[in-house]
């Protein structure tokens, strides 16, 4: 908020003599071609050159007032003043002539500049038989803002785009008032006289209140008096009086308040989470069994009514390997149930490679004995990596979170390898849990690496351990995220087997069979808990710089893994966390995930 300002400038003086002779102002304007500010130049106090004003009066003991910069210097038929940019008025003065005061304004000049040499010509004439007495001054008045609305003795002065404001006035005592559109009004009184007068501050106070609004419901817009101004939380300010704020969101039941502020008010208004408005889905497919899908997420199979799905337009898929998905778009109305019966076509998957089958954005890979390997497709794409806004309690090594783009797609395991193709490609069992469908666990880096060599040479095909980013973006859901803190929701237990501080957990202190749980956006498992999944390169820090495809650190002495454990608590689950170890280090909650580039 800028102050402001009311300065009350008296210039003319009462002169009483018998004889009086006056000064007159014929030309005040800027000579263009003149350098000698350039070349003679004077600093004002903020180090800036000012302006000069050559003055040309062929008196002696002329004096000057105003905002000069140094001696005023006389030569020959003119005096040099300097003033800093932005002056407005000069006062010329001499004991046997009545002062003239100089506003810029009125030869066509709003205010002088730097380095700019100005030229004012004055002359001194007339005889006046009698005193002479100007019977009053001027005044001057700069307001901000600058459209505020000025009145002296109770008459509204014409507007000023540059917020100044001068007329002459008699001697004696004046009023005045300041107004503005979400400020409080000031008023006062100054007195004009024959003497100069200290320059009087006047500071309007904002008289807006300052309003508060949060909402616990993510993403809710805020309205107020019908308009809308943000989304949830928001601060700004509002005039006194009656408002009527409203929080929405499409799906959700709105709520609103009534409020009354009177100036200056701090007011916190806090509404409760909104209600979701629901309705109902009944799936009835064959073949019995079919997975149901509803926006990307899966919610059971068919047949089943499913009951408090959100109102709005759905996309529902039903799904079953070995036959065609079916899509479908669905409006789901509140209290009503809305009905889907099919059946799914036979799938005729072509191969893509030798020995590979396909299915939409899945592949299968045969290795040996029956085992295969399936993989999900991710979308190149761009996200943010790290600790983003949802990922609640990050880690120092999750900072600074930045933007990575990917730009080629990839396959990544649906599922975290299992020791049954542990055992097919090795011929041994590490694991500390036993079990064909169990994750593998107490594997080393370097025991991944081999067993990737392995895999590579009986299938033809190039697997490897995925980067950190490609890792991460296939756990926030690629493309198709839905902005979740764990792989697939902000529940963890719908997505994860997890111990929470040694007293809360699912796992019963095991690892259990991969697939368990719900899939995350891209339709791949277990990317949070179960067991830590080890990655390609070397751990390092992060950088703020976008990046592009990036591999990590060059060097160092550990490797990282993702992903949280049976062991661990929710914060260790989230997709974003990170870990990191020696090559050769084993656990029985650290295992693998595999990518194969396209």
């Amino acid at each position: 908020m800028r102050k402001i300002l009311l300065s009350i400038i008296l210039f003319f003086a009462t002169i009483s003599s018998a004889i009086a002779q006056k000064l007159t102002v014929e030309s005040f304007k800027l000579a263009s071609s003149d350098l000698t500010a350039q070349t003679q130049p004077r600093k004002d106090l903020n180090n800036h050159n000012c302006a000069l004003i050559k003055v040309g009066l062929g008196l002696q003991g002329v004096q000057f007032e105003g905002s000069i910069m140094g001696s005023v210097e006389n030569k020959t038929g003119e005096y040099w003043v300097y003033m800093p940019q932005g002056n407005r008025m000069l006062k010329v003065k001499h004991a046997n002539y009545a002062p003239v005061m100089v506003t810029f304004a009125d030869y066509g000049v709003e205010k002088v500049e730097s380095n700019r040499t100005y030229e004012l010509t004055i002359t001194a004439s007339g005889n006046v038989v009698g005193p002479v007495d100007a019977g009053g001054n001027f005044y001057a008045l700069t307001v901000s803002p600058k459209d505020a609305k000025v009145s002296i003795d109770g008459v509204l002065q014409s507007s000023s785009s540059d917020g100044e404001y001068s007329a002459m006035l008699p001697y004696g005592s004046h009023t005045y008032k300041v107004e503005a559109g979400g400020y409080i009004s000031k008023s006062g009184t100054f007195t004009i006289s024959s003497s100069d007068m200290t320059p009087i501050n006047v500071s309007l106070v904002s008289a807006m209140a300052t309003v508060s609004v949060t909402c616990p419901t993510p993403a809710v817009s805020l309205y107020v008096d019908k308009k809308s101004v943000g989304t949830i939380p928001w601060t700004g300010s509002l005039k006194e009086g009656m408002h009527l704020v409203e929080v929405k969101k499409e799906g959700y039941r709105s709520q609103q308040r009534t409020i009354n502020l009177s100036q200056q008010q701090r007011l916190d208004v806090a509404f409760n989470e909104l209600a979701a408005i629901q309705g109902n889905l009944s799936v009835n497919y064959k073949p019995f069994g079919a997975d149901v899908y509803i926006d990307g997420k899966k919610i059971g199979q068919s047949p089943r009514v499913f009951n408090g799905i959100m109102v709005g337009s759905h996309k529902v898929e039903i799904k079953k390997d070995g036959y065609s998905t079916d899509s479908k778009t669905v409006n789901i109305l509140e209290g009503q149930t809305a009905t889907l019966a099919g059946m799914l076509t036979t799938n005729t998957s072509s191969s893509v490679a030798s020995g590979t089958s396909s299915s939409g954005n899945t592949i299968t890979i045969p290795v040996k004995n029956g085992i295969s390997i399936e993989m999900v497709r991710v979308e190149a794409g761009t996200f943010i990596m790290g600790a983003t806004p949802e990922m609640k309690e990050p880690w120092d090594d999750e900072k600074p979170a930045h933007q990575v783009t990917l730009t080629n797609d990839y396959y990544i395991g649906k599922y975290e390898v299992t020791q049954a193709l542990w055992k097919a490609v090795m011929g041994y069992n590490p694991s500390a849990f036993k079990g064909d469908n169990l994750p593998v666990e107490q594997v080393s880096w370097d025991d991944c690496q081999e067993f990737i060599s392995k895999l590579n040479s009986i299938t033809g095909k190039t697997f490897r351990l995925p980067t950190e980013a490609e890792w991460e973006y296939a756990a926030r859901g690629g493309n198709k995220s839905r902005g979740y803190q764990y792989s697939g929701s902000n529940n963890i237990s719908d997505v994860a087997w997890y111990k929470d501080n040694w007293y809360k957990d699912n796992s019963d202190n095991k690892t259990h069979a991969v697939g368990s749980k719900q899939a995350n956006e891209l339709g791949i498992y277990d990317m949070s808990g179960n067991v830590w999944e080890w990655c390609q390169y070397w751990f390092g820090s992060y950088s703020s710089s976008s990046q592009v495809n990036p591999i990590g650190a060059n060097s160092g002495s550990d490797r990282v893994f993702r992903g949280g454990g049976w062991y661990n608590n929710a914060r260790f689950c989230r997709s974003s966390c990170r870990r990191n170890d020696e090559p050769g280090f084993r656990s029985r909650g650290l295992g693998l995930r595999l990518v194969l580039s396209e």
